[in-house]
């Protein structure tokens, strides 16, 4: 099969090769969306593929965005790059994926990965909630993206949920039905701005009602099921379990399950995230559902405006929840 040229194409479009080039290197200055739309009609249409190296050459571009995710195993960050790359891949860049397993000095050592590959952007889930740690990244000139959670103080626009209306919502309406105690369930919340932040406004709901909020802080494996038992056992108030995010809510299910323990008959259950089993287990699980996808294809978006327009002003764009009631509470 004959390899398309960019002379073809500028031809097919009836502009210049240079408003070719400057269309693939997402330079459209004063160019009109009908001149854009042309010129990508015939590019889909030619099945033309411009050649990254040479651009890169030319350009000096690597066209290469770094994305660093907390936690690589679970169904939010799988979500979460699918956005990000359906995104990238339509504009030309591609995605170098890296996973901190939830450990700072490994995430410190990924960017710095990152930075040595001349990547141009930076989108990162951040493990900790200081600012110094990243301040490098923005010295070398490289513009970073924050998604899911903030750092302090905050210094580089981020792409996040409604965290907080979310969980008072839900919140709200369960303790309508009569919760006299709510336990948090969560990982560890220090540095994690998301956890913090859904812990403190649980307490507030809970406090403001004049219920009782405990905090139950997973440290290790076995203590799930330890503290569960006693909080249940222990204590006949009616109790409602808010689990901090989905890993966290598949475990205080499946524990429930084990136990043989009734949803929502014996204790009530809800929290984030909405993945697969929250609708199949027990009466279906009223839960959080956050928008990964699209919180990955905002944050896309966003680092490709900032790389054509160096100066945009730093910003939050959240991307609302949904909250899927069900019969859990």
């Amino acid at each position: 099969m004959k390899k398309i040229t960019i002379k073809e194409v500028a031809e097919e479009a009836g502009v210049s090769k240079t408003t070719i080039s400057r269309y693939l290197n997402n330079n459209f200055g004063n160019m009109s969306k009908e001149t854009k739309e042309k010129i990508a009609e015939v590019i889909q249409r030619l099945n033309y593929r411009p050649s990254r190296q040479a651009q890169a050459l030319k350009s000096k571009h690597s066209y290469l965005i770094g994305v660093v995710v907390a936690d690589i195993s679970n169904m939010y960050s799988s979500l979460l790059l699918k956005g990000i790359g359906e995104v990238l891949e339509r504009s030309g860049y591609q995605m170098i994926i890296m996973d901190a397993a939830n450990s700072v000095e490994q995430e410190k050592h990924l960017l710095e990965k990152l930075v040595d590959q001349s990547v141009e952007g930076i989108i990162l889930q951040p493990s900790s909630r200081q600012s110094a740690n990243y301040v490098y990244i923005s010295e070398r000139n490289i513009p970073l993206l924050l998604v899911d959670r903030q750092t302090e103080p905050e210094q580089w626009s981020s792409v996040l949920t409604n965290n907080r209306a979310a969980t008072k919502e839900i919140l709200e309406k369960a303790l309508a039905q009569g919760y006299e105690k709510v336990v948090v369930v969560s990982e560890p919340i220090k540095d994690v701005s998301t956890r913090e932040l859904r812990y403190e406004t649980v307490n507030k709901v809970v406090k403001a009602a004049g219920k009782e909020c405990r905090l139950l802080e997973l440290q290790h494996e076995d203590q799930l099921s330890r503290d569960l038992a006693e909080i249940l056992n222990n204590d006949q108030t009616r109790t409602l379990l808010f689990a901090s995010n989905g890993r966290t809510l598949m475990d205080v299910l499946s524990w429930l399950i084990h136990q043989g323990i009734n949803i929502p008959e014996q204790v009530g259950v809800t929290g984030f995230d909405d993945w697969n089993l929250t609708e199949l287990v027990g009466p279906g699980i009223t839960s959080v559902e956050q928008p990964s996808r699209k919180i990955g294809e905002a944050a896309a978006e966003h680092l490709l405006e900032k790389l054509a327009q160096p100066s945009m002003e730093t910003e939050e764009v959240i991307v609302p929840s949904t909250i899927r009631w069900r019969n859990s509470v």
